[in-house]
């Protein structure tokens, strides 16, 4: 006889989810008593998602209750980043935090309901989640999940926790015009997340919130309308306008502070090389020639490339780049020296001299490229270098409570870029997706607060285009695999979008660097 897992198990915070049969299951799911069950916790991957739905979901009962409407807008370092409409943000904190103190102290079931789509939209009806409705529509599913504290229902693309008294951790602080939910340490799950300073990104995420505005699309469920109603074609001019209307702003601001030298980094998939020759076009349009360097040119021999713990090369590290030699040829071109340009064999493991010379011209700028740009060793007696960080931080949510974390979005885009134009298999790119984010974590996300600009490659209808692509790739991965959960929980995120033909992205597009038919790259 099929039991809960929280039934078979002792289970406690901070676990928050299982994998039975190499699928993420919740912890009131049934299985039978002899199958293995692996419990997640709380400091990552679904685990942490799963403490992040349930707690919105307190929050957003808490705004029921208070007669507020309550947004979850994108995360914030380990925190997540709200807004409330109808009440006074210090109000709505100390209201909420003591609403959802009493929930958990009170362990209410929270009860999942598998009701017909018919079913499920009368009861999101009644709690004007007109959102929610919307999104719903377009979901291929015989049954939807709905969620149940008391009389009170919403969606989630995801499972939650069995019951309030899970939250053992949690805060809410003022943060600009809304607040931070405040969730457990990565590190130690029994404290809080430490708040870290991200201002120049948290700007960047409300300048892309007007953009959304711009376009008329915050959620899935406006732009599966936007694809309905064939509104969408001119949403992506839009967007690219928007897109090529920054990258102008860069250019005059550099041509402005009269930069000779700007460093360009950004996270994996972020999309810093169509960025990088769209600035070169804008510096050109401003009398201004730039010349390139791209950081993946300069990586160590093979031999002398470092190892991690486990014995095998580490490619993600910035000491895997010959950094005497960049800077060598940094400061020769700086100088008005000539440099030969050199390539990287990725096969071959090896650089090797091109034959073609370069040198930074009068009323030159000097653009280097790469993962680690941000990074200060690779700025060494370089005199006020300008520095831009690049990544997709997403603009478009699922409804008000579901955000799509900003990772998910480059891991998309990496999955279809690796595809088609690197023979690596979406199973492939997944494994090694948890090596790429810790590198990021270690390497990468200290930096971003020293860009002097951060721009936003994400595009709100994107995820539109990648589901044409990415779903063919995701499905072939079997059971067998480790991988295989994480596919199934990427194709029910993808379900909740129509998918469009990506003949309407125009060459220029920073999407192009990822799905083809790009005139930067390839």
């Amino acid at each position: 006889m099929r039991k809960k897992i929280i039934e078979l198990l002792p289970v406690e915070y901070p676990s928050t989810s299982a994998v039975v049969n190499n699928q993420y299951l919740s912890l009131v799911d049934e299985v039978f008593p002899e199958e293995k069950i692996e419990l997640l916790d709380v400091r990552g991957g679904e685990g942490r998602r799963t403490y992040e739905r349930t707690l919105t979901f307190l929050l957003s009962y808490a705004a029921g209750l208070l007669g507020v409407r309550m947004r979850i807008e994108h995360s914030y370092g380990e925190c997540l980043y709200g807004e409330v409409e109808g009440m006074e943000v210090e109000e709505f904190i100390r209201k909420a935090k003591e609403i959802v103190g009493r929930l958990v102290q009170q362990k209410i079931p929270i009860v999942k309901e598998d009701v017909t789509k018919e079913r499920a939209i009368e009861w999101l009806r009644a709690e004007g989640r007109e959102d929610d409705i919307r999104l719903l529509r377009y979901l291929s599913r015989d049954l939807i999940s709905i969620y149940r504290i008391k009389n009170y229902f919403a969606y989630f693309a995801g499972p939650l926790l069995p019951d309030t008294s899970f939250i053992k951790i949690f805060d809410l602080v003022p943060a600009g015009n809304g607040f931070l939910v405040i969730l457990p340490s990565r590190m130690d799950p029994w404290k809080p997340a430490r708040i870290t300073g991200m201002e120049k990104v948290f700007s960047t995420f409300q300048e892309s919130k007007d953009w959304a505005s711009i376009l008329g699309v915050e959620y899935a469920g406006d732009l599966n309308d936007a694809i309905r109603d064939g509104r969408i074609s001119e949403i992506i001019k839009i967007q690219e306008g928007l897109h090529e209307k920054k990258i102008a702003s860069i250019a005059d601001e550099i041509k402005k502070k009269n930069v000779r030298v700007v460093f360009i980094a950004g996270p994996s998939s972020s999309g810093k090389t169509t960025f990088t020759k769209r600035l070169s076009i804008q510096l050109k349009v401003n009398g201004i020639e730039p010349v390139m360097l791209c950081m993946d040119d300069y990586f160590l021999e093979r031999e002398k490339t470092p190892k991690n713990e486990k014995g095998e090369y580490d490619f993600d590290t910035p000491y895997a780049l010959d950094i005497k030699l960049l800077l060598s040829h940094v400061h020769r071109l700086l100088n008005g020296e000539e440099v030969e340009r050199v390539k990287f064999d990725f096969y071959r493991g090896r650089k090797y001299k091109t034959g073609e010379t370069i040198k930074l011209p009068a009323h030159g700028v000097l653009l280097i490229e790469g993962i680690h740009a941000l990074n200060p060793m690779f700025h060494e007696g370089i005199e006020n270098p300008f520095r831009i960080y690049v990544s997709a931080l997403t603009q478009l949510n699922i409804d008000r409570i579901n955000r799509i974390p900003t990772r998910d979005t480059r891991l998309l885009r990496r999955i279809v870029r690796d595809t088609r134009f690197r023979g690596h298999s979406a199973e492939e790119t997944l494994k090694r997706w948890k090596y790429v984010i810790e590198a990021e974590e270690k390497y990468v996300f200290p930096h971003q607060e020293d860009a002097d600009v951060v721009f936003n490659s994400a595009l709100v209808y994107e995820i539109a285009v990648i589901k044409y692509f990415v779903e063919s790739y995701l499905r072939p991965i079997g059971p067998e695999v480790p991988e295989y959960r994480e596919a199934l929980r990427l194709l029910n995120f993808l379900s909740h979008f129509l998918g469009i033909l990506p003949d309407e992205v125009p060459p220029t597009s920073i999407l192009r660097e990822f799905i083809g038919g790009s005139s930067f790259v390839y």
